[in-house]
């Protein structure tokens, strides 16, 4: 009941906003159809619910996708969050790259951060809202030691707005726990209610980030602690309220009439190359389901 929805929250007379998610089950379900290695099933968690607060800050009807490429052992990390909530993640890897990476530190066995295995990269913010649309795209480097510190990164050089954030990481069986919690200065025409000085804001937001700094891993992942709970906790003094709640699950957007109609598009010799004993088979990357076609089919269609 407490996990996979993202709160919107206002705080200070509307001053400030915020996110917090939670995300269990649809990470449950991301991982029951892959065997990821540890560091990399880290990865996918942290890059999950770090998508879904980005997502919940953007205004669109369609398809949000954050995607981290890099040169290092992983080479990609995608999630794709839709307007109605659902999310799909997966990851692209060497292992034994990330095996000889960790020999060579000598931290084998240990939890890297998730920018390590990406190594040099880029951050990719997409928002898709159909045919009939331009396709908004942000782009960042990848600098910083941590997803934190990239996406800050992110916010301070793209959009310029100052954000906090912090983002948590548990290991629960087979599967992941992720969870985030951000805060943003709105502009000063952003529909703050009191006319208070800049100085008085900058102190408010001081005293917020602090308090967001103290949220520890055992309050945000406590299954007795509802979202409303951890927030009046840390902002009871800074007139927190809520705004919303929307609620996620796992999803994918695959089909066999989308990867036929890819397939097909592709010219005979590629196909060609393609064919083994008559027919192709393609795994989605994000769900694991197969799909095999006939050669003539693809021919024909």
């Amino acid at each position: 009941m407490n996990s996979d929805k993202c709160v919107s929250f206002n705080l200070d007379n509307n001053a400030f906003r915020g996110r917090i998610v939670r995300l269990d089950n649809v990470l449950a379900e991301v991982f029951s159809h892959h065997k990821y290695p540890e560091n990399v099933g880290a990865a996918v968690a942290e890059t999950s619910a770090l998508a879904v607060l980005l997502a919940s800050l953007m205004k669109f009807d369609g398809l949000f996708t954050l995607q981290i490429q890099g040169d290092g052992p992983i080479s990609d990390l995608v999630t794709d969050v839709t307007s109605v909530g659902r999310v799909r993640s997966t990851a692209r890897y060497d292992e034994q790259k990330m095996k000889a990476a960790q020999a060579l530190r000598k931290t084998e066995g240990e939890l890297e951060a998730t920018p390590f295995w990406l190594g040099k990269g880029k951050l990719i913010f997409t928002i898709d809202q159909g045919k009939e649309t331009s396709l908004y795209q942000g782009v960042v480097d990848l600098q910083g030691k941590t997803l934190e510190e990239c996406a800050l990164r992110y916010f301070k050089y793209s959009e310029q707005i100052d954000t906090w954030l912090h983002l948590y990481l548990r290991k629960k069986e087979n599967s992941w726990q992720a969870a985030g919690i951000l805060i943003q200065k709105m502009p000063s025409a952003g529909g703050t209610e009191s006319a208070e000085t800049e100085e008085t804001l900058t102190e408010k937001w001081n005293e917020n980030k602090i308090l967001l700094d103290s949220l520890t891993p055992e309050e945000i992942f406590s299954a007795d602690l509802s979202d409303n709970d951890i927030l009046y906790r840390l902002f009871h003094e800074h007139q927190v309220r809520v705004v919303k709640t929307n609620e996620y699950y796992f999803g994918c957007r695959c089909s066999r009439e989308k990867l036929l109609a890819t397939l097909s598009a592709m010219g005979e010799d590629d196909i060609n190359a393609m064919v083994e004993n008559g027919k192709i088979t393609a795994t989605c990357n994000f769900c694991g389901q197969v799909y095999s076609f006939d050669k003539g089919e693809l021919l024909k269609h």
